[in-house]
């Protein structure tokens, strides 16, 4: 027991004794080893091998391919997938190599037919920072086509609507009618239009823009525009657009002679259609319109409703979408006149040799409305009221007063108001 704890002692001593003496000597072997692990990195120039992956691949010779008529077929993002890289480099560069210091290419030179390749993928690392060794894929599937250029007609369409008060003149619409589109020749081929969309939604002025336009073939099915060789075609539209303002025709004020119509005759209505009509042009010149007016309308000597055409007189400063003429109802009657009798004796009709009639009111006022050509040659003796007690028993009775203007015919068409509206009768047996 005494012999171990001897020895660690010991043990513990020389440990100490390593770290704390000849400390100049450590500090220079260590200065020595640094010096000569420098000397082995710069002048041995040890190697390692590093994986990269995702490097991005191009293509190289693509401006001299379309030059010689050919050009790629296919999804560009499918053919140029990354690629992942084994590289040899020096120990001191290991750091510095990765994908954005590696270039991968696929070069399409010496292609002299339109057909499928196998093309190898070449990579180099930038900088002579090392040597690529291997890559995976090594290798991609090309399809080159021949390069066509074909016309095809755009045709232009809308969509939304336009804000309320706005109008789009459609007949000063300009837009691209054809285009000339570029790629490879069995995709182009199957293009047979293509079409423009242009939103309205919220447009308040004109519209002088480029849109882009979606490619169709004969089915009607959309062709993808990633075929296209070169700067997508857009199509160019200008639309103008202007503030829109709908204001009332004044028929009224256009009629001439209104005040010497046939005699006794007015005009009871007079009114258009359509009775509003659609201006457009600047807002401020809109704002100060209220309504448009007719060319003189000429109803002298006028006695019965016909319809007439009239011409719109279109302000100055604005434009009128709809038709200038429009029809013109004037409804032409006799003037309605009035006339009361007084007093006028109520009397009985129906009553029998044996029965006596009393009455709670014998008279009552009597106002004749209608038109002036019967009205005018009314007199008292024209005019009949009376109850009616055929069938009645003996008894008191609330009866209607009825009034009869010369003969049915005439107390229909007129409107008669009587001051007492029914009389209580008495009926007595004599």
């Amino acid at each position: 027991m005494n012999v171990l704890k001897i020895d660690k002692a010991k043990l513990r001593t020389g440990i100490k004794s390593f770290f704390t003496k000849n400390m100049a000597l450590k500090v220079i072997a260590l200065v020595f080893a640094l010096l000569l692990w420098g000397y082995v990195l710069t002048d041995q120039k040890p190697v390692r091998t590093k994986i990269v992956p995702e490097v991005a691949t191009s293509f190289d010779g693509e401006a001299e391919l379309i030059a010689q008529g050919f050009c790629i077929r296919g999804d560009r993002s499918e053919i140029l997938q990354n690629v992942t890289a084994t590289v040899r480099t020096q120990i001191t560069n290991y750091a510095y190599v990765n994908a954005n210091t590696i270039t991968a290419y696929i070069s399409l030179r010496n292609i002299s037919e339109a057909r499928e390749y196998e093309l190898p993928i070449t990579a180099v690392v930038n900088s002579s920072l090392g040597e690529v060794l291997s890559l995976s894929p090594s290798t991609v599937t090309v399809e080159i086509d021949t390069l066509v250029t074909k016309t095809i007609p755009i045709t232009t369409s809308f969509s939304g609507e336009l804000p309320d008060g706005y109008w789009a003149d459609m007949d000063s619409l300009s837009t691209t009618s054809r285009l000339d589109i570029t790629g490879p020749k069995t995709d182009i081929s199957t293009i047979t239009h293509g079409e423009c969309v242009v939103d309205l939604n919220d447009r308040t002025s004109t519209i002088y823009s480029t849109f882009d336009v979606t490619f169709y073939d004969k089915n009607n099915n959309v062709v993808s525009s990633d075929i296209i060789i070169g700067t997508l075609p857009t199509s160019t539209v200008r639309l103008p657009i202007y503030p829109m303002k709908s204001v009332p025709v004044d028929v009224s004020s256009s009629l001439v002679g209104s005040d010497n119509l046939a005699a006794n005759h007015e005009i009871i209505k007079a009114v258009s259609t359509p009775s509003s009509v659609r201006l457009v042009g600047d807002q401020a010149t809109l704002d100060k319109i209220e309504n448009v007016q007719l060319e003189p309308i000429a109803v002298s000597g006028l006695d019965s409703t016909m319809t007439v055409s009239g011409e719109v007189i279109v302000p100055d400063g604005v434009r009128l979408l709809d038709s200038s003429t429009v029809s013109i109802l004037l409804e032409v009657r006799e003037m309605v006149i009035t006339q009361t009798f007084e007093q006028l004796e109520i009397q009985v009709h129906g009553q029998t040799k044996n029965e006596n009639v009393s009455l709670s009111v014998t008279t009552a006022d009597l106002t004749v409305e209608g038109r002036y050509s019967l009205v005018s040659i009314l007199s008292r003796s024209d005019v009949q009221l009376f109850v009616d007690i055929t069938g009645l028993t003996p008894g008191v009775y609330n009866l209607p007063i009825s009034v009869l203007v010369r003969d049915e015919e005439a107390t229909i068409e007129l409107t008669t108001t009587l001051s007492v509206a029914e009389a209580t009768v008495t009926i007595d047996q004599q």
